[in-house]
């Protein structure tokens, strides 16, 4: 697959996302998402702060997300993740045994989920999600495949005819995407403009921390993977896996 550059998202068609209207209303809408009792991220501000300043702070936030969009760029601040690795049991001497957590910035926890909402409004609309694609999807959920799994096990047995499943796991799906090809696919979701170039800046140059025992790590790159402890992460990994039950 081609590297993604410029012309990736300036070729625009009718029917594209390409830019968003942003309101103090979506801003404090997002706010209201965030918990109360969440540790700052690296940019040192605690969601109470934000969730108590939330009418006074929506126009700044809105200016500035504005100005981020139309600029496409993001500050590497609101890029950067402490990680953690929390302990799953077994032993301790076992990386394997340690489930890593992403803490990363509210503001700009905020300001994906005004973008996410505009997006999946798109994929709603244009009808570019995949029908089986139940997980991360408003008004589906993983109660929606059990049922629909059901009814498919029901029906077949009704009908006398044989049925096997077969379950599959990922192994650490996330991690693994590769940022070209997730951007060549965002691309083909009718995902260009200023919003296109905002997510492959979002992608880029992210960094993170480990912290661990009160100590922290030196800054290291993060080079593949839908971003962890972000709102973005699962709305670009349905896009990522979209095409996953199309034959080649």
């Amino acid at each position: 697959m081609p590297k993604v550059n410029k012309e990736t998202f300036s070729n625009t068609e009718d029917g594209d996302l390409t830019d968003i209207e942003i309101l103090e209303e979506d801003i404090i809408k997002a706010i209201g998402g965030l918990n109360m009792n969440s540790s700052a991220g690296p940019d040192g501000i605690p969601a109470k702060f934000l969730i108590n300043t939330k009418d006074s702070i929506a126009t700044p936030l809105k200016l500035i997300l504005r100005k981020s969009l139309d600029e496409g760029k993001i500050p590497d601040l609101f890029k950067l993740a402490y990680v953690t690795p929390i302990h799953k049991g077994g032993s301790k001497l076992k990386p394997e045994q340690y489930r890593p957590v992403s803490l990363t910035s509210h503001v700009m926890k905020i300001f994906e989920r005004v973008v996410k909402r505009n997006i999946m409004k798109h994929l709603i609309e244009q009808n570019l999600l995949n029908p089986g694609q139940l997980g991360f999807v408003p008004g589906r959920s993983t109660k929606t495949q059990l049922l629909q799994h059901y009814c498919d096990i029901f029906e077949t047995l009704s009908e006398g005819t044989r049925i096997d499943t077969i379950f599959l796991d990922f192994a650490k799906a996330f991690d693994k995407v590769d940022h070209d090809i997730l951007l060549q696919k965002v691309a083909k979701h009718k995902i260009k403009g200023k919003i296109g170039l905002w997510l492959q800046e979002f992608l880029n140059n992210r960094k993170y921390r480990v912290v661990a025992n009160g100590e922290m790590s030196d800054v290291q790159d993060v080079l593949s993977g839908v971003p962890q402890g972000t709102v973005l992460a699962a709305v670009l990994f349905i896009i990522m896996i979209s095409d996953v039950d199309k034959k080649c």
